[in-house]
């Protein structure tokens, strides 16, 4: 799947950006680290944590806990490259 750190970005964005042509599939609310969200918003999140660990695994890593996503994603929240930023961070926490 992903074996250097440009190939895991990439690997990640584009799950990221496959999750996002979704997001009319999810318009409720539901609970997210930091109160109500939008559904959409979680199941990004989500996704991205799924594809950090199925990277893991084919690196024989152990999986990370959700937390870390939600960690990394806080870093890129607000930046106008968010897509790009969340991806490379995640990108950083499959190799790790």
């Amino acid at each position: 799947m992903a074996t250097s750190l440009k190939a895991a970005t990439e690997c990640l964005r584009a799950s990221l950006t496959a999750a996002q042509e979704e997001r009319d599939q999810r318009p409720d609310l539901v609970d997210g680290p930091d109160g109500p969200e939008c559904e959409w918003a979680a199941y990004e999140r989500t996704r991205m944590h799924e594809t950090v660990n199925e990277i893991r695994t084919e690196r024989g890593l152990p999986p990370l806990p959700f937390e870390d996503i939600i960690r990394v994603e806080r870093m890129a929240v607000g930046h106008s490259d968010y897509s790009s930023k969340f991806a490379f961070y995640c990108a950083e926490l499959a190799g790790k």
